[in-house]
């Protein structure tokens, strides 16, 4: 009977998509060659990643940020440019860096109090991370000042694909669903998203990628974005103040498409 109600969810949920479209309208391309495209901040600021090396750039100047020692960069969150998160999984190390990338925080999960095994690792409110530790399957608050886990969530009995947050909430993705939680630990709802890859959001909306092509949701309707060329190859994509970025690898694309309204 519970296999035959997943289906039935599986159903349902790729049965929504595509059904429902809105269009994505080009306002601005550059040509830009890196490894990763990172986001762009509240400031205009481009992040990118070339050689290892987190890169900021902006009216022409350029500051960057090497830890070789850490290995590869996970992630980078820039929700707070004055704060940013910088995860490296493989040394299970977050470091925290100012608007000009010096370092001014370093937690190595590695020798704290109680010993996490990181995921994933992004800016929560005050001085906490939104991590989640893949020895508990858990996602945590966790005070890098007090070195402290003041939240804790109930386990997700799934894999772990990646989480993306702001201040207050955060966003969770396994490989059947997307759960969302606030600051205090509270899971507020959970929405089936089987296949999806990666995603990016604001407080309530979010874009995903399925099957090399992007969607916006938001509540419970899901639309596919169309894009002017079906040519662009996703390699990364970041939304910021309803601007969609898009990277191909060779062309950092900017969008901006008319949220739909509800009937």
């Amino acid at each position: 009977m519970k296999r035959l109600i997943l289906f039935s969810l599986l159903f349902c949920s790729m049965f929504v998509f595509g059904q429902k479209s809105i269009t994505a309208t080009l306002q601005h391309q550059d040509s830009l060659v890196v490894d990763r495209f990172v986001a762009m901040d509240n400031f205009g600021a481009l992040y990118v990643i070339q050689n290892n090396i987190l890169i900021k750039r902006k009216d022409g100047k350029e500051w960057q940020y090497n830890n070789l020692q850490l290995g590869k960069i996970t992630s980078v969150d820039i929700l707070n440019p004055l704060k940013i998160t910088l995860f490296y999984e493989d040394f299970n190390t977050v470091i925290v860096l100012d608007n000009t990338l010096n370092e001014i925080k370093r937690i190595d999960f590695n020798i704290t109090g109680e010993f996490k095994n990181l995921a994933a690792a992004t800016t929560a409110n005050d001085r906490n991370f939104w991590i989640f530790d893949t020895n508990t399957q858990q996602l945590e608050v966790f005070n890098y000042v007090q070195e402290k886990t003041p939240v804790q969530n109930l386990p997700i009995p799934e894999k772990f694909i990646t989480l993306k947050s702001n201040y207050n909430f955060c966003r969770v993705l396994t490989e059947t669903t997307l759960y969302l939680y606030n600051i205090y630990g509270s899971l507020l709802s959970q929405k089936l998203l089987a296949g999806v890859t990666d995603f990016d959001m604001t407080n309530e909306e979010v874009i995903f990628l399925k099957d090399k092509q992007l969607y916006f949701t938001s509540n419970d309707d899901i639309y596919l974005i169309n894009l002017p060329s079906e040519r662009i190859a996703i390699k990364q994509f970041s939304l910021h103040d309803d601007i969609l970025y898009i990277y191909d690898g060779v062309i950092l694309y900017q969008f901006q498409f008319k949220k739909p309204t509800k009937e």
